[in-house]
C-alpha cells in the first residue's frame, strides 16, 4: 500500500459509509481534520483503500489485490474490514485476534 493525498481519493461514497456511528466515522474525521493517512494499492484507479488514524485502520475494496507485504504498514493496529479481508490479514500477520465491538446508539 502507498500513501495518497486526500485530493487523489476517488469518490468515497462507494468505499466508506458516511453519517454512520462507530468505526465508519473515522473516514469523516480524517477528511475533516486532516489528521490521519489515506492508503491505496495504486494511485490511479485503486482497488483497495485504507484510512488510518491513531491505532485504527479501515480497509475497503478487493482484498485479492493485496499481498501480505502490502498490509505490513498496519501491523499492531486495530483493523476493521469486511470478512472477505480475513484470509489476506491472516496470511500477512502471525497473530490476528477477532474483536467484537458493541455500539450504543442513543
Amino acid at each position: 500500500m502507498i500513501e495518497i493525498a486526500p485530493q487523489q481519493l476517488p469518490a468515497l461514497s462507494r468505499w466508506f459509509p458516511t453519517g454512520s456511528p462507530g468505526t465508519g466515522a473515522l473516514t469523516e474525521h480524517v477528511l475533516t481534520t486532516g489528521r490521519g493517512t489515506w492508503w491505496a494499492d495504486r494511485p490511479d484507479r485503486p482497488r483497495v483503500l485504507a484510512v488510518t488514524c491513531a491505532d485504527h485502520v479501515l480497509l475497503r475494496g478487493d482484498p485479492s489485490a493485496l499481498t501480505p507485504a502490502a498490509l505490513s504498514p498496519f501491523a499492531g493496529r486495530y483493523v476493521e474490514a469486511p470478512a472477505r479481508f480475513w484470509p489476506s490479514l491472516g496470511s500477512a500477520f502471525e497473530r490476528v485476534v477477532p474483536w467484537e465491538r458493541m455500539l450504543y446508539v442513543h
